[in-house]
């Protein structure tokens, strides 16, 4: 999961994700600039409390080639941070998608294929690259919350948690029931 400074967006990601993905997924977050010293800021803790999500301390991690590499699915909160996977790479990533164009392209094909969450998860990248290469979505990017009132932190929250809804039911990945 990508943001800026890896102490908004990506964060919330990040944990909602791995809620929700539960064994099937080791989850990190990292930023294209990341906040060292920074944590998680409180309206965007009050953000995922709405969503019964409780964001554990962080610290902002920045995203290298070393992690890009590791990550079977990178998912960006906008467009700028897809230019700069792109320049970083040396070339588009067939495994990394905005998470609004990744949850679009999810409503249009069909699940990836594999008999446990695991599977399915490792697969999720190459069927949403394979959806994309048919007919893209646009990468439509999330607002960045940073310094901005409570109602956009809830707005970006809540944007959040409707993509990994979709994401986690179109992938038959939730633990919760």
């Amino acid at each position: 999961m990508v943001c800026t400074g890896n102490i908004c967006r990506s964060p919330a990601m990040h944990y909602l994700a791995q809620r929700e993905w539960g064994e099937a997924a080791e989850v990190s977050s990292a930023g294209i600039y990341a906040e060292n010293g920074m944590d998680v800021p409180s309206p965007m803790r009050l953000a995922a409390s709405h969503h019964d999500l409780t964001i554990p301390p962080h610290s902002p991690t920045q995203l290298d080639r070393v992690l890009l590499a590791q990550a079977n699915l990178v998912l960006v909160a906008t467009s700028q941070h897809a230019r700069w996977i792109e320049n970083e790479w040396g070339e588009p990533l067939s495994h990394s998608f905005g998470i609004k164009e990744a949850a679009e392209l999810a409503h249009r094909t069909p699940p990836p294929a594999g008999a446990t969450p695991q599977e399915r998860l490792i697969n999720m990248a190459s069927t949403l690259d394979t959806a994309r290469r048919l007919d893209s979505a646009p990468l439509r990017s999330l607002d960045d919350p940073w310094s901005r009132d409570q109602d956009t932190y809830d707005r970006v929250m809540n944007e959040i948690a409707d993509d990994i809804a979709v994401l986690t039911g179109w992938a038959r990945l939730g633990v919760h029931p």
